[in-house]
């Protein structure tokens, strides 16, 4: 068998444009991967600055198609942050 690349375009389930890479080596196994996303969207920016407490408030608005998802990893932060 000779190498292969297996690509996944476009992401569905995915808000804006994505693409998985996946590449195989002779025997069929997987080499490397790679998951792009070409734009930057930049949620980060204006969570930077304010209390922890509030970003399990502010995330889950960020996206209409998975707010529960983005709430639990704001939460699980949360939690991780205080609990050491």
């Amino acid at each position: 068998m000779s190498a292969k690349t297996i690509t996944i375009e476009p992401i569905t389930r995915l808000e804006g444009h994505g693409k998985i890479s996946i590449f195989l080596n002779e025997e069929g196994n997987v080499e490397n991967a790679y998951f792009q996303v070409p734009e930057l969207r930049g949620f980060e920016r204006f969570c930077e600055g304010r209390k922890a407490e509030d970003l399990p408030i502010i995330t889950p608005r960020i996206c209409g198609v998975c707010p529960v998802a983005h709430h639990f990893a704001s939460t699980a932060m949360f939690t991780c942050s205080y609990a050491r």
